[in-house]
């Protein structure tokens, strides 16, 4: 199985294949999960917050890169490989929102970011390839990154999420999703699943419902989606320990 580490998935016979919800894949969760709340520790006990946000973001953004670099020396970089999904394009806004916070990052990494990446690990479609797989592990663990940047943050209560500021997030996803979706039709490819949904997903039901109208049915998906992820959020912590945290990140 190691052989297909760098291989195309067109080159991998079908017994190389793994299934979603195998035991391998409830390992890797259970692995990813544990990092996760480990580092939510760390991060809330640390008086270095700032640097440890960094410090994900550079692991993502070098981890991305080195992908690449080695898909094309194996000779299995496609054009599928860009960073144009959502949760490729959340890795350059998690280490802008390391480097520099704003209203829009910060309320990217939560509305976008977060969601994006915990429907890509609960509905992988990278199973075409082996389990171990440069593919695999790196979708196994780039979006662990993405949902513990988060995550952290919000468990440090370093991360407000604020429905008020959703509006900039929500303008600048659309401004993006226009030339994204003229690629599309160039390259044939697929990015942010504008053209279908991630085969096996859910989201295959609203396809099959509204054809050609899916991705006006996934945006509406998603303003429920935010509704649902912000209501909790509505009572603001306002409060002197919640303020100090935000300073300290």
């Amino acid at each position: 199985m190691i052989q297909y580490f760098f291989s195309n998935w067109k080159d991998i016979p079908d017994t190389y294949q793994w299934k979603a919800y195998s035991l391998e894949y409830w390992i890797w969760i259970l692995i990813l999960i544990t990092l996760i709340v480990i580092m939510a520790k760390i991060y809330k006990k640390s008086n270095h917050k700032d640097a440890i946000l960094k410090g994900i973001a550079i692991v993502i953004v070098i981890q991305e890169i080195l992908k690449d670099i080695l898909h094309y020396y194996a000779g299995s970089l496609e054009l599928e490989h860009l960073p144009l999904h959502l949760c490729g394009i959340s890795i350059f806004m998690v280490c802008w929102h390391a480097f520099s916070r704003n209203k829009l990052n910060t309320q990217f990494i939560y509305a976008l970011t977060l969601p994006g990446a915990i429907f890509a690990l609960a509905f992988p479609n990278w199973t075409q390839y082996p389990i171990f797989h440069l593919s695999s592990f790196n979708s196994f663990t780039i979006h662990t990154w993405l949902i513990m940047y988060v995550v952290i943050q919000l468990y440090g209560k370093t991360l407000r999420p604020d429905f008020k500021d959703l509006k900039y997030t929500f303008i600048f996803t659309l401004l993006l999703m226009i030339p994204i979706y003229f690629l599309n039709k160039i390259w044939n490819t697929n990015f942010f699943f504008l053209n279908t949904p991630s085969p096996g997903s859910p989201l295959m039901f609203l396809y099959q419902l509204f054809g050609n109208g899916y991705v006006i049915a996934l945006v509406l998906l998603f303003i429920l989606l935010w509704i649902l992820i912000y209501i909790p959020w509505m009572e603001t912590y306002e409060n002197k320990s919640y303020q100090k945290n935000r300073e300290l990140s």
